[in-house]
């Protein structure tokens, strides 16, 4: 079953503020990376490779939102680029690519999980562990994506 814009109820305007949203958030998640790598004293053995780590991942997450925002605030106040992307999302080639392209690297991901948790039992508990809780949240993830995905179409 193929969904549009008018059977969610979402026009290409409430979805671009909808990901200016996202992006702030973003924004203010970068920060806190960047201010964990910064200002807060790293008690762990690799504290350079850890602040190295979130100041990295914080500027990238900014540079990310900021983009998004400029790219998504451009986009609304130009009608026509408005029109062209509503076009563009609303295409359903493009639609099932972007669904099929979830739906393999999904596969993929819980397949790689999987073989990190054979391997990682010999080299370390603690990293069999994580991977295992990492795991097990992406298929609850699956499985309540399903069950609402279930109700809504």
């Amino acid at each position: 079953m193929l969904i549009n814009n008018m059977k969610l109820g979402k026009s290409i305007e409430q979805k671009l503020k909808l990901r200016i949203l996202f992006s702030v958030i973003l924004l203010f998640l970068g920060g806190a990376s960047l201010y964990v790598g910064t200002c807060v004293p790293l008690a762990s053995g690799n504290a350079d490779y850890s602040s190295g780590f979130y100041v990295g991942l914080g500027c990238g997450l900014i540079a990310a939102a900021i983009i998004t925002i400029i790219k998504n605030v451009r986009l609304l106040k130009n009608k026509e680029a408005l029109k062209q992307r509503e076009i563009y999302e609303s295409d359903e080639r493009n639609r099932m690519i972007g669904l099929k392209c979830w739906s393999y690297a999904g596969y993929a991901m819980f397949i790689l999980l999987y073989i990190a948790l054979l391997f990682a039992g010999t080299i370390n508990v603690i990293v069999m562990n994580t991977i295992l809780v990492i795991l097990a949240g992406f298929a609850i993830c699956l499985f309540i994506s399903k069950l609402i995905l279930n109700k809504i179409m």
